[in-house]
């Protein structure tokens, strides 16, 4: 429970190794993102058409006249974004569609039309676009010159009602001085009334001249709502579609959508990481890891011997490897029995159970082989051997082990096929007959190795399991998912069997999870040096069998 928990954390929480291993795992899937991306967009982008867009600037001052005459500031006067929304507005557009000919509606120019305000300035940026160059810098220039238009009319339209407003208090103040003179000029001289009336003159008087004074400016008015300091230009190239930006942009989206997709398939792919995986799934220690092309090419082959047929290769030299494994195992307890399993068809359990069959015989151990699996046999293939007779033969009594096991170019090794099929292979591999078997044969073989079905294809493999010492799981590294193989060891268990061990076949270095450099050496063949030793021959098919149960050593 522990190994597990602590595969499930580091499968949950990778360091940057295991990042960078994902990536690589999962580069033609980044690649085809991206390349779907950048595809998109350059057709997209194709597809467009080209727009065109020119920029007149305009510096806006403040023109209103009640302001001006009171003398407030600059900046209290202007709001920049009320200008914005001038410039925007029906009216302006109005005006701009009459300066370009009325061809076009003011609606359909304020599709066009944007406005920026670059920040600390009193400056508007009015960008037209169009698909024709010419038309962008005229519908540009257009606006700027409308707005200013409407803004020099709307302040002469000001100056003049404020003039109006001084004027009318101009002449009721006028009205009244010649009230005032009138009664002055009817008073006695010298008397105290007569200095009341000419104080009321002189203070009309100057009131009158102030007005005067104010006013004068706004009777002629010199409205600046402010100039067009750079004016729109006929642009050279579009605007958009920008190839560039886009694919510059195109090729950092597909690289983070890929990247997620990447590692959202990593998420949801239920396949076994790696050998650390592969062992708390399987509550045993991994004996060997095999490397991918150790197989046949094809499923008309039959399953290769690389021992015998390379071995120098580092295939060979990992069947050598659970060798090792097991006899360090059968040193601590008697494994001499064993039963090889996979979860799933195609895992390569025939394949393994060969080849740890031929290693073992090349260390001088008597070894018999025998096909256990009665639906799909394939054992006898890898040693040229005739399948008409064999296991199911002798369960059933008809014949004796000594007339069907098989010989092969190994003094100590021998293969007993499978046989014939027949209807009932979970009850025969269960019965009395083949448990008298195992007891005879483990006086007389050092090693008795059981090719057995898929757990999770039939359950042959789970009547053996409690009958022999011990049980070797085979995954297939590049398939085999966590829930197949906890399923196959908690099957295994169940029915009294026990797990020694398991075998990472058909290994792949280039998708290791982790340590891919080493694992890219050694199984890359670098370090072995092919053609030192002669090769030995995949073992002749021959027709000689052992006469009796006796003497099948002799």
């Amino acid at each position: 429970m522990e190994k597990e928990a602590s595969a499930q954390s580091r499968s949950e929480a990778p360091d940057l190794r295991g990042y960078i291993a994902i990536l690589r795992r999962r580069k033609w899937t980044i690649a085809l993102v991206v390349a779907l991306v950048v595809g998109s967009t350059l057709a997209f982008s194709l597809w467009q058409t080209p727009s065109y867009e020119s920029t007149a600037k305009v510096l806006v001052k403040p023109i209103n006249a009640t302001q001006v005459v009171q003398g407030v500031s600059v900046s209290s006067i202007l709001d920049l974004e009320t200008e914005k929304g001038l410039v925007e507005s029906p009216v302006v557009a109005a005006l701009a569609a009459k300066a370009l000919g009325g061809g076009t509606s003011a609606d359909e120019l304020l599709r066009h039309v944007s406005v920026a305000i670059p920040a600390n300035t009193q400056f508007l940026e009015i960008t037209f676009s169009s698909p024709e160059a010419r038309e962008a810098a005229l519908g540009a220039q257009a606006f700027a010159q409308s707005y200013l238009d409407f803004r020099r009319k709307q302040a002469t339209n000001a100056f003049a009602t404020a003039a109006q407003g001084y004027q009318r208090q101009i002449e009721q103040l006028q009205t009244q001085l010649s009230t005032k003179q009138a009664e002055l000029a009817s008073a006695p001289a010298g008397s105290a009334a007569a200095a009341s009336l000419q104080a009321a003159v002189n203070s009309l008087n100057s009131r009158i001249a102030i007005l005067q004074a104010q006013v004068a400016p706004l009777l002629a008015p010199s409205v600046d709502p402010g100039q067009i300091v750079a004016p729109a230009v006929v642009p050279t190239s579009p605007a958009s579609p920008n190839f560039v930006r886009n694919l510059a942009l195109a090729l950092t989206v597909g690289l983070m959508l890929g990247t997620g997709v990447a590692f959202l398939q990593e998420r949801l792919d239920d396949r076994l990481l790696d050998r650390e995986d592969f062992e708390a799934h399987l509550g045993a220690p991994v004996l060997g890891i095999v490397p991918k092309n150790s197989g046949p090419s094809s499923k008309k082959e039959p399953p290769k011997l690389s021992v015998l047929e390379d071995p120098k290769t580092p295939a060979a030299e990992a069947y050598r490897t659970i060798r090792t494994g097991l006899q360090h195992l059968t040193r601590k307890e008697d494994f001499r029995i064993l039963a090889v399993t996979s979860p799933m068809i195609g895992d390569g359990k025939t394949t393994v159970a060969a080849n740890l069959a031929v290693v073992l015989a090349q260390s001088g151990k008597r070894v018999l082989a025998i096909s256990c699996d009665l639906h799909r046999p394939n054992l006898h293939r890898c040693f040229g051997l005739d399948n008409s007779v064999g296991l199911t033969t002798v369960l059933k009594g008809d014949a004796s082990l000594g007339d069907v096991v098989g010989r092969t170019g190994l003094e100590t090794l021998r293969v007993l096929p499978s046989g014939p099929t027949v209807a009932n292979p979970a009850e025969l591999l269960a019965s009395s007959e083949m448990e008298r078997l195992i007891a005879e044969l483990r006086r007389t073989t050092d090693y008795l190795i059981l090719d057995t079905p898929p757990v999770i294809a039939v359950a042959d493999a789970l009547v053996l399991a409690p009958r022999v010492d011990g049980v070797l799981v085979v995954v297939d590294a590049n398939k085999t998912e966590r829930e197949a193989l906890s399923f196959t060891r908690r099957e295994i268990e169940q029915a009294g069997g026990r797990i020694i061990g398991g075998v990472y076949h058909k290994f792949d270095p280039s998708r290791a999870r982790t340590y891919q450099p080493y694992y890219q050496y050694y199984y890359s063949g670098k370090y072995f040096q092919d053609g030192e030793a002669k090769r030995e021959r995949r073992p002749r098919r021959r027709s000689t069998r052992a006469r009796s149960h006796e003497n099948i050593w002799r």
